[in-house]
């Protein structure tokens, strides 16, 4: 028992033991520091001690809407600091907008120490999911957006919405990922299922997760089919959908986690070729790369993915 406390299931990543003994980004912002930046603070506590994982988020933010510095106080396990470190690194330089639309597999990729192997066990997949969910509500705090007040379970604070999110986002379809994933269920399994503890819960997990499968699943026979379509046989709608799929899950969080994003403007059939014009927006927009490696990456992943015959052509 005592070699499993010492050596935890992560010391083999050695870019997560770095951030885990030293951190970056980790602590507070104070009003001085941010007036020193010609910025306010904002600050946003998300999760609780008692709930066994709190973070602290302080925004410094300028006049032209943009998080000038960030810094998080973590309480958890101590890969939750590694996350910590990472999430206030790329918070950095944008705005509560940009920060909206994050996601988990950015974040993961960045702990990664090799490309092809997940920075985290299974079982402590939660951390960069609940990073991202606590990013996410602290800029719909600061946007004045309604926050999702539904919990499910009231120990960890996991509310639906966020259960919701990761059954669709993991493509989980058991409860036991689903814990593992959200947290949710893990120490108070009243709300796991009817008659599963003492305590009444308005929405049970199982119930959740039987719901949003449903939910995929007519999502998928209302999308239009493009599967079994050859790219060229396709019209330029169908192209356009086909190429923003593609896009979204491999490409955007890459240029959003730097900053940037991208946008198609057009297609044009030129002979045997399909161009693909589009523009850079954000930080992608002047950045030296962006018609070198961004835009070979890109238009390797589509080439891959699609059609041969892709070009992508920066406007």
């Amino acid at each position: 028992m005592s070699k499993e406390l010492i050596l935890p299931q992560v010391r083999d990543n050695f870019k997560i033991d770095s951030l885990i003994n030293k951190p970056q980004n980790i602590g507070s912002i104070s009003q001085e520091e941010a007036e020193k930046l010609n910025a306010k603070l904002y600050n946003y506590t998300y999760g609780s001690c008692e709930g066994g994982l709190k973070l602290d988020i302080f925004w410094a933010i300028d006049s032209d809407n943009k998080i000038v510095d960030c810094k998080i106080l973590p309480f958890g396990e101590s890969e939750l600091v590694a996350a910590a470190s990472v999430a206030g690194l790329i918070s950095k330089n944008k705005t509560p907008q940009e920060i909206l639309k994050l996601k988990e597999k950015g974040l993961e990729y960045f702990l990664r120490e090799n490309p092809n192997s997940p920075a985290l066990p299974k079982s402590l997949k939660f951390l960069t999911n609940v990073m991202i969910d606590a990013l996410h509500s602290c800029a719909k705090s600061y946007l004045g957006e309604t926050l999702d007040n539904e919990i499910v379970d009231s120990f960890t604070g996991a509310n639906l919405e966020f259960i919701k999110n990761s059954i669709k986002e993991f493509k989980i379809t058991t409860l036991q990922d689903l814990i593992d994933y959200t947290r949710a269920g893990a120490y108070d399994k009243s709300c796991q299922y009817t008659g599963a503890g003492e305590n009444f819960s308005k929405h049970y997990l199982t119930d959740i997760l039987r719901e949003t499968l449903k939910e995929i699943e007519n999502e998928k026979k209302g999308a239009l089919e493009l599967s079994d379509k050859p790219f060229k046989e396709m019209n330029n709608e169908e192209k356009r959908i086909a190429i923003e799929a593609i896009i979204d899950k491999h490409i955007r969080q890459m240029l959003v986690m730097d900053g940037g994003d991208m946008e198609i403007l057009d297609i044009k059939e030129n002979g045997e070729n399909t161009d693909i014009y589009i523009r850079y927006l954000g930080a992608c927009n002047g950045c030296a790369s962006a018609s070198t490696g961004t835009l070979f990456a890109i238009e390797g992943i589509l080439k891959q993915k699609l059609d041969p015959d892709i070009r992508v052509v920066p406007l």
